[in-house]
């Protein structure tokens, strides 16, 4: 669109005029003449562009984009994300283009709706993958102008709050959305307003009748404690001012959904939430805020472990304050927060502050440097990650937690999200120092991997060259990093691992035909390769190896040129497939008959799993062979074979007093590990007992069933195949 009158119906009808006074009224305080003017052009040019929109609950459409600029002004934001704001619908829902917003306003503004566009126009799979990739997209656009976020944030508060208006199934679609990635981001941005309102209103809608509940029952203890409260906030506003310190002392509440959490997490009533109520003292300087917390504490006493210095070591979105949980008239115990003007300011305006405010002074700049570098560490997670499903499920045990602060031996502060474990510090500290550690020591004593940390804590980390990651690291992390970077190394070794299985498995099926991977020509690879859309011939054997092509075809189609010698139906090559125990992940060895080296076995090629190793007389594996015989591959135990692997017992005793015990250490003395025991009762007087072991080979099995069965409570033992499960 080339030309537009600015002249528009919808601007006299009495809701637009009724959001356009409070937008007014909301930046008459901080914009000049100038500025205010180009707004008002901003507002009727939208106007405009909308003409003809209504929103669902049947006001004009410029109603939205009014309040989401007056969401935007309370943040105290430039007149150019004002004006982006007005107009963030308009190239997605009008005629409206780049050139046209760049023509009437400038390129900046522009720039700004496209990019808010851009993050609308997103289509996904699933619900899950659109939270994955919706929260990516938001964490780039983050990195290239914060701006951008502000307005998507502003957007959805607002479509938060007139949400009714939609369907059931949308309203929790968005609902659930509203909570895993927007609130998340508000809050590492600092915005605690916006974070806190999207959170109730997303949890109303989710959880009416826990939501009515709380507010409910909040609103009655806030009625009963009033005078209380009251009480407190003005013995503290006297006391300050007996000591020359004029400050701004308020009372506030705790949100619905701040409460719901907290009820879930420390599994309390609420009643006996001790922040449900507090006070807020603003000071003028940041001595007085230590200066105020001596004062607070002498007029009331202050509750163990109830102390957060925010100042010192600040939130990692820049949050300041000083907490402190106190016991106030009649046992009632609070919370008091304390801060300075500045650092108020701040955790309204948050890191967004920092991006917006155009001089900033020592304590912004370094406020701003926290939160790029935590953009900056999650920008290089998220290439680490697999995907961004993958990259979002990582960072989920960040998001929205509360945090710890522990010490390295040389003093530093390192931040982690609660919970978090002494290899989450050791990820933490380096990815190498991740990937090779043994145990920690905490406060110099010794420390297994998997305990968790407290704030204070001194940590530090014993490696081993030796060591990797292993898959059940993966259940004791909770930090992104440590999450990404275990999976990263063990898909490394899981494509090693399948390089070198592929290249057997391709031999072998060449050998079928007289031939060996080392004869294969050029041309030929580059023909297969083609054909199967791969770029090397290292995904062409990861592929065998995966299970997602069979080596036999791939083998055919390799040397079609060549004479090609005739198969007997029953035929086996001179080399079956060697198993040697040292495969890793790639090679499965199922519930269902758990191999052990020694017994005769037959592979299967999963789609899903890769080569899955059976028992040659599996029940599984003969009916998954009767639909896929193509898929059998002819396997044999390599002598050099190695490691440890599951089998299961049955043991059939005496039921009498210790038995248990007995087994067990007879197992123990065979050097066998127990993996899980069951019993069942066969009969009066008698048990079945199942043994989930793990052992070297068949022989090893055999001697641990004879030292068994030559216990006098045993009547017998037997290795016995489970259920089907392939």
């Amino acid at each position: 669109m080339s030309e537009l009158s600015f002249t528009s119906n919808t601007m006299s009808h009495k809701a637009v005029q009724s959001a356009f006074k409070t937008l007014k009224e909301t930046t008459n305080p901080y914009l000049n003449p100038e500025e205010k003017l180009k707004l008002r052009k901003a507002v009727h040019f939208g106007a405009a562009a909308h003409e003809k929109q209504i929103r669902k609950s049947g006001e004009p459409y410029i109603t939205h984009p009014i309040t989401v600029a007056t969401v935007l002004a309370e943040l105290r934001v430039d007149v150019d994300t004002l004006i982006a704001g007005v107009l963030h619908d308009t190239i997605e829902d009008t005629d409206i283009t780049h050139a046209d917003i760049t023509k009437h306003f400038n390129v900046d503004v522009a720039n700004l709706v496209e990019a808010v566009t851009k993050l609308d126009k997103l289509k996904f799979r699933n619900l899950k993958e659109a939270q994955a990739e919706t929260f990516v997209k938001m964490l780039f656009a983050m990195a290239d102008d914060i701006r951008v976020i502000i307005i998507k944030l502003s957007d959805r508060l607002h479509n938060m709050r007139t949400i009714a208006a939609m369907s059931t199934s949308g309203q929790r679609r968005i609902s659930r959305e509203t909570l895993d990635v927007y609130a998340p981001i508000a809050e590492r941005m600092g915005l605690k307003a916006i974070q806190h309102e999207l959170e109730d209103h997303a949890f109303k809608a989710l959880h009416p009748n826990q939501y009515k509940s709380i507010h409910e029952t909040s609103t009655q203890i806030a009625g009963n404690r009033k005078k209380a409260v009251e009480k407190i906030r003005k013995n503290i506003e006297k006391a300050l001012l007996e000591s020359s310190m004029h400050a701004e002392v308020t009372g506030r509440k705790k949100s619905p959904y701040s409460t719901y959490k907290k009820i879930k997490s420390k599994q309390v009533d609420i009643e006996d939430i001790h922040d449900l109520f507090g006070v807020r003292i603003v000071v003028k300087e940041l001595h007085q805020c230590y200066l105020a917390l001596g004062v607070i504490h002498n007029l009331y006493p202050p509750n163990e472990n109830g102390f957060k210095d925010y100042i010192a070591v600040p939130k990692q979105n820049g949050y300041q304050s000083l907490h402190s949980v106190v016991t106030g008239p009649f046992g009632m115990k609070l919370e008091v927060q304390i801060r300075t003007e500045e650092m108020d300011q701040l955790s309204e305006a948050g890191v967004a502050a920092h991006w917006l405010y155009k001089h900033k002074n020592a304590q912004q700049t370094q406020s701003l440097t926290k939160a790029r570098s935590w953009l900056n560490s999650l920008l290089k997670i998220q290439k680490d990650s697999g995907s961004s499903l993958e990259f979002y499920e990582n960072l989920k045990g960040d998001l929205g937690t509360d945090e710890i602060y522990v010490f390295t031996p040389k003093g530093d502060i390192v931040q982690l999200p609660s919970k978090s474990c002494v290899l989450d510090f050791a990820f933490a500290i380096h990815t190498s120092v991740g990937t090779h550690a043994e145990s920690g020591l905490i406060n110099g004593n010794p420390a297994t991997l998997s305990q968790v940390l407290d704030t204070g804590d001194t940590v530090s980390i014993k490696t081993a060259s030796g060591l990797t990651v292993n898959a059940e690291w993966l259940r004791i992390v909770v930090t992104s990093k440590a999450r990404t970077a275990i999976r990263k190394e063990l898909k490394d070794i899981k494509d090693e691992d399948a390089l070198v299985l592929g290249h057997r498995m391709l031999d072998r099926a060449l050998d079928t035909f007289g031939h060996s991977f080392e004869k294969l020509d050029t041309r030929s690879i580059k023909r297969v390769l083609k054909h199967y859309q791969l770029n090397s011939m290292d995904e062409l054997l990861k592929s065998f190896a995966f299970g997602r092509l069979l080596p036999s075809i791939a083998a055919r189609k390799l040397m079609p040129l060549m004479k090609q010698r005739k198969l007997d139906k029953d035929y086996q090559p001179k080399e079956s497939l060697s198993i040697d125990g040292t495969e890793g992940s790639i090679v499965n060895y199922p519930n269902c008959c758990l191999p052990l080296p020694g017994d005769d076995i037959t592979g299967y090629l999963s789609p899903a799993k890769g080569v899955v190793i059976h028992r040659s007389a599996c029940i599984n594996l003969f009916e998954t062979l009767k639909s896929s015989p193509e898929r059998k591959v002819y396997c044999s135990w390599n002598i050099n074979t190695s490691g440890v692997f599951k089998t299961s017992l049955e043991v059939d005793v005496v039921n009498r007093t210790g038995v248990l015990a007995n087994l067990a250490s007879v197992i123990a003395g065979e050097d066998v590990n127990i993996v899980t025991i069951d019993q069942k009762d066969k009969d009066t007087g008698f048990s079945q007992l199942l043994f989930v072991v793990e052992v070297e080979s068949k022989r090893h099995a055999q001697n641990l069933m004879g030292q068994l069965q030559s216990r006098p409570e045993v009547l017998n033992v037997k290795r016995v195949y489970h259920e089907k499960n392939n």
